[in-house]
């Protein structure tokens, strides 16, 4: 237990005035210098002939994403496909409009190579939108994680693990995300129809749930999004969402919107303008609720105390708490949305998650314990599975940090660099038996099933710049899962859902489950 005097009050007392979110750094060009790769770089393959779309001269490779080209009108997933069944598992693409070459990688060994070469300071690049936004137009706070590199990026992620890796600190909100998690059940019970399907926005619903836990846990708050309906929460989930798809335009297709303001660039601006002005908003008032609370009041920190108290800057704290809410309502709503749909599609594994959380939680309504979620590991071994088969992001980028060897090509200091683990959490290489949802592979005795390569299953990433959230993710994600099929048994009783991707995976079908009560 704590006390407030001595160190939470001093931090919010440096905040003089209404925290306004805004960002600037500089330039993330911070490539490490190393020591030259010796023989195994002067036996490789010059970089020049990797395999890839070759460009032509001045127009490089953009007539392949007009029509008649073969990445014209392609998701991002069939890209990388075309790609891989094309070149092979190492391979280059280059000359798009505004955007540098970057070396796409299909291979669990050369995938270790990179992340294995990265040192302390690892270069993520690939958000170029992101970053120019909050450098040039949001300049009054510092860089945040997603943006910042270098030993800026360490400065800010040494202080952040502290809060955000620390069981303690996330085991406290049990208890508090329990009760969203039940607010969320009741919910379900509501707004289901007289056939007990789930409306056609059920994934706006679970959007609300995320944005209602991650707002407890980011700002000390609850929004009361399950019990009343809120305009702007609603805005606000949609124009998140607005802007992930508005940075796939941007960052991903060949765009000009570095020359000229595009239509997707003004979408991209005005959605994250508005995501951030709310949640600045959100930030004040956590703010002020600090700075009223009794100083000599003994309990545990909040993450946003911990994270004013670790930082020493008010400024650092908010720019973490706005990370979590950009990054923490469409990741974990759509995990719920696919972890729901494998075990409504997959009955037999479905009753024996039934088995378990009905012998750890025999009253439905009861508050969920720490030990209790201890104990749920065939409900982790759901949401890893679900994870392996329909991941939520492509692939993991990295710059390289120094010249190194890839696929037995030279690949310079300073490339972009692709590291495509959708494909391989889906192949057959490395999973046996990879197209079947078998929870099983993650638990004693699934040795035949387990995966064959450590790194070919990386779902918060690798290293030092892996998820900074995955604790908090996790047990959000559980949480919910557990009171849901506690309390209910969920069918799909439609043909397969319409997904894609984009920036991120989703649903292109309404989830309309079938949900029936187990009480």
């Amino acid at each position: 237990m704590f006390r407030l005097t001595q160190t939470v009050y001093p931090v919010i007392k440096t905040l003089k005035a209404p925290v306004r979110l805004l960002s600037t750094g500089q330039d993330a060009a911070l490539c490490q210098d190393a020591p030259p790769a010796g023989l195994e770089w002067d036996s490789a393959l010059p970089y020049s002939e990797m395999p890839g779309p070759r460009p032509r001269p001045v127009i490089g490779n953009i007539m392949r994403f007009l029509p008649g080209g073969e990445f014209y009108k392609q998701e991002t997933s069939r890209i990388f496909d075309i790609l891989r069944e094309t070149y092979g598992p190492v391979s280059k693409l280059s000359g798009i409009l505004g955007k540098p070459d970057f070396v796409c990688v299909f291979d669990a060994v050369e995938v270790a190579r990179v992340f294995r070469s990265e040192g302390p300071l690892p270069i993520r690049g690939g958000a170029d939108s992101l970053d120019y936004y909050f450098r040039n137009m949001r300049k009054h706070c510092p860089p945040s994680l997603i943006i910042s590199q270098g030993p800026e990026w360490q400065t800010f992620r040494s202080a952040v693990n502290q809060v955000m890796m620390q069981p303690r600190n996330t085991l406290q909100y049990v208890r508090p995300i329990d009760r969203v998690s039940q607010e969320f059940v009741d919910r379900m019970r509501v707004i289901r129809n007289d056939k007990l399907e789930m409306p056609p926005d059920f994934s706006h619903e679970i959007s609300k749930w995320a944005l209602e836990s991650i707002t407890l846990v980011a700002l000390d708050a609850r929004l009361g999004l399950l019990k009343q309906p809120d305009p702007e929460a609603s805005q606000m989930i949609k124009a998140v969402r607005c802007m992930f798809d508005s940075m796939y335009e941007l960052d991903v297709l060949p765009s000009p919107w570095k020359l000229i303001s595009t239509p997707a660039y003004r979408r991209f601006v005005s959605s994250i303008d508005f995501v951030t002005q709310l949640s600045t908003k959100h930030v004040n008032k956590a703010m002020e609720r600090l700075s009223r609370l009794p100083a000599d009041e003994e309990r545990d920190f909040s993450v946003l105390e911990n994270l004013l108290i670790r930082t020493r800057d008010p400024q650092r704290a908010v720019t973490m708490a706005l990370d979590m809410l950009l990054a923490g309502i469409d990741t974990t709503a759509t995990v719920v949305s696919m972890v729901a749909y494998q075990l409504a599609n997959n009955p037999e594994k479905q009753l024996r998650l039934h088995e378990e959380v009905d012998r750890l939680l025999p009253n439905p309504t009861a508050t969920l314990e720490k030990h209790q979620l201890k104990d749920m590991r065939y409900l982790r071994a759901c949401i890893k599975e679900t994870m392996r088969l329909m991941p939520i992001a492509l692939g993991l980028v990295r710059t390289t940090v120094k010249d190194m060897v890839i696929g037995g090509y030279q690949v310079p200091k300073g490339t972009l660099t692709c590291m495509v683990t959708h494909q391989l959490s889906v192949s057959e290489a490395y999973f046996p038996r990879a197209d079947e949802f078998l929870p099983e592979r993650w638990l004693p005795g699934g040795d035949h099933i387990k995966c064959r390569h450590p790194y070919a299953f990386l779902p918060f990433g690798f290293g030092p710049r892996s998820c900074v959230g995955q604790r908090l993710a996790d047990l959000e994600i559980e949480i919910l899962l557990a009171k849901v099929f506690r309390n209910f048994s969920m069918e799909w009783n439609r043909p397969p859902a319409k997904t894609k991707f984009r920036m991120l995976f989703s649903f292109d079908d309404p989830l309309t489950f079938t949900v029936k009560d187990r009480i």
